[in-house]
């Protein structure tokens, strides 16, 4: 396991702890794989009902650049991919704390979670268009069903940082608590969570989480538009000028 992911369980409760805040914990391969395989196994687990994700004073700041652009994905094997399918795939309620920043990833995982509480000092940020990439896990698809399109434009169109008010607004979160209270409100929800019977939980998340489209099919879609443009000029330009600033 990688030692920028911490595992940790308590009872029926598997946390995943994103702790490579040196880094503001920037995600690398390896972490999505660790966390890929962490939740493949607690999804097998009869034992496991809740999955909390959380971070190290940050949630996330997204790819990790260098890693990012030393093997850039290439297919819906790599890591990150298999990451977000483990976590749209996920038959268990996750819970996400989410602290400082959420960049990237760090914001486009949200919507595959169940309950988002955010700190007030939280920072959301889906930066693509600025870097010519395209959007990813899912996004195009839930935003605008979460904001509705005008704000899912802002968000995705514009690449600008927003508060957990405006998170909060999109839908894209379920509450802002202060961040002394954050870890307690996570722990009270997972507990309850984990109350509850397996079998149900999962019928019932499976039956919330229908859509006209499969999720799997839109991670493909917007993965494949993804990658098409990591390898032009105009990309690389973005991703030189944010390395070397």
């Amino acid at each position: 396991m990688s030692t920028d992911i911490a595992i940790s369980r308590e009872s029926a409760i598997l946390t995943i702890k994103l702790d490579r805040q040196s880094k503001k914990n920037a995600v690398t391969r390896a972490m999505y794989s660790a966390m890929a395989t962490a939740l493949r196994e607690a999804a097998s687990d009869d034992s496991t009902k809740v999955v909390v994700f959380k971070g190290d004073r940050d949630f996330s700041s997204g790819n990790d650049l260098v890693d990012f652009l030393e093997v850039p994905p290439s297919d819906h094997d790599a890591p990150v991919f298999q990451f977000m399918m483990a976590l749209s795939e996920c038959p268990l309620p996750v819970v996400a704390a989410v602290d400082g920043f959420a960049v990237g990833i760090g914001s486009t995982l949200l919507p595959h979670c169940d309950f988002i509480y955010a700190s007030d000092r939280a920072q959301f940020m889906m930066p693509f268009i600025n870097l010519n990439l395209r959007p990813e896990f899912g996004s195009t698809q839930l935003l605008p069903q979460l904001a509705g399109y005008p704000m899912a434009a802002e968000m995705l169109l514009l690449g600008e940082k927003f508060d957990a008010a405006t998170a909060l607004q999109a839908r894209l979160i379920t509450a802002i608590v202060a961040p002394e209270e954050l870890d307690a409100k996570v722990a009270e929800v997972a507990h309850k969570l984990a109350g509850k019977l397996r079998p149900a939980l999962i019928e019932t998340k499976q039956l919330l989480r229908r859509q006209a489209e499969p999720m799997a099919e839109r991670i493909k879609v917007e993965g494949a538009a993804f990658m098409a443009t990591l390898s032009t000029d105009e990309t690389k330009a973005a991703f030189n000028k944010i390395l070397h600033r």
